[in-house]
């Protein structure tokens, strides 16, 4: 006899963890960028309007889509 096939339920699922990045939140003709200290910027994508946080200081936590592209989950005052 032997046992029943049963498809196993152990898959493994590769998600990115999100990122928290300190700089500041910059806006250009195509949308919003995070600035940071080391002088690399990401461009943001899902960023809303946030005028009162524009060339402050900000955290974002967002999952990384490309090289240059943030997908960001929360932006908020640092």
């Amino acid at each position: 006899m032997g046992r029943p096939h049963r498809p196993s339920s152990r898959a493994v699922i590769m998600a990115a963890a999100p990122l928290r990045l300190h700089g500041h939140l910059r806006r250009n003709a195509r949308g919003f960028l995070l600035e940071m200290d080391d002088g690399h910027v990401w461009r943001l994508k899902g960023a809303q309007d946030f005028p009162p946080l524009l060339d402050t200081a900000v955290i974002v936590e967002a999952r990384k889509a490309s090289s240059s592209l943030l997908d960001v989950l929360w932006l908020g005052p640092a």
